[in-house]
């Protein structure tokens, strides 16, 4: 079957824009509730927030002073952050709007009524109340959303580009996530051990690391585990697997762009090769960083690509 260039760029971008949200959205709930027990002023803490998800110039740009009030906002609500959880959930559904008679409705149920709601927020509802249900209710719509495709798509394209779009999405904030604790790690006056059992509380990670790796909390282990663990949903290398087979899954009649796909399983097959091949001597500092950025060039390249061959005619925002 072969799919109009807009149809397969909407899908991707409902899979990258849905898991965007749902990222951020767990690494705010997490980051809020650790705060406190993070030495260091409460203005550093929210300033490593904006440095993970989001851009340090254009928010000191709009709001100067890292506050949570200045935070949150632009984090969560601020239309003009286009990676804000509002301005993402609105990109996600204006999509699926698009191609809204081709998706299960029960799709377009889901997200717009997460958009619905946002929409009407402000900041003080989110600190009046719990911050902790707030964001915790964006990461249950989500998985709710991402729970009814699982059951009522079938497996053909549609499905195979909204995967590989949520995986190459899910790839790039684990490896930005990662660059982020490396940086923390090593500033020599941090103690990174709350940071290090954020990170994995934000990918829901911490119990099955605690099965593999028992009462073990440091880097290194933390970093074998989200980057190379083939079983853990959110590793980074389930996360390449599960892209390589949305291109093996992407069928088109066109034999020229048949030649493209292969082409893009390639370049996922070399980025699974290299992980297969990182030992304990590339995860040591100073060799980790240079392998943790030219694995996210490499997806940066992957969705470039994937741009080029399908749907050329315009750009969505990188996160």
């Amino acid at each position: 079957m072969v799919m109009m260039g807009r149809t397969a760029e909407a899908l991707f971008w409902i899979g990258r824009y849905s898991e965007r949200t749902e990222n951020h959205a767990r690494l705010i709930d997490v980051y809020y509730h650790i705060r406190e027990d993070r030495e260091g002023s409460s203005s550093q803490a929210w300033s490593r927030l904006i440095d993970t998800i989001g851009d340090r110039t254009a928010f000191t740009e709009q709001f100067g002073n890292f506050t949570e009030q200045n935070v949150l906002q632009y984090i969560t609500l601020d239309k003009n952050n286009a990676n804000s959880l509002l301005a993402c959930t609105n990109h996600a559904r204006a999509n699926l709007r698009n191609i809204r008679e081709k998706m299960p409705s029960e799709l377009w149920d889901i997200l717009n009524g997460l958009y619905l709601w946002l929409k009407e927020k402000e900041v003080r509802d989110i600190t009046n109340d719990s911050p902790h249900l707030f964001y915790r209710f964006i990461r249950d719509t989500l998985s709710m959303f991402q729970g009814a495709a699982t059951s009522v798509m079938p497996r053909q394209n549609e499905w195979h580009f909204v995967e590989a779009g949520r995986y190459l999405e899910r790839a790039e904030n684990l490896l930005r996530l990662l660059q982020s604790l490396c940086a923390e790690y090593a500033r020599e006056d941090f103690n990174s051990y709350p940071l290090m059992l954020a990170v994995l509380k934000s990918v829901s990670g911490y119990e099955s690391y605690r099965k593999e790796y028992a009462d073990t909390v440091n880097l290194n282990t933390i970093i074998k585990f989200l980057m190379l663990n083939e079983t853990f949903p959110r590793s980074v290398s389930f996360a390449i697997q599960s892209l390589e087979r949305s291109f093996k899954g992407i069928q088109l009649d066109d034999p020229e762009l048949n030649n493209a796909v292969h082409k893009l399983e390639k370049l996922a097959g070399k980025v699974k090769a290299n992980l297969a091949c990182m030992d304990e001597d590339d995860m040591q500092s100073g060799k980790l960083e240079a392998t943790l950025q030219s694995l996210r060039d490499s997806c940066n390249l992957m969705g470039a690509r994937m741009s080029k061959v399908f749907f050329p005619s315009r750009e969505e925002v990188i996160a």
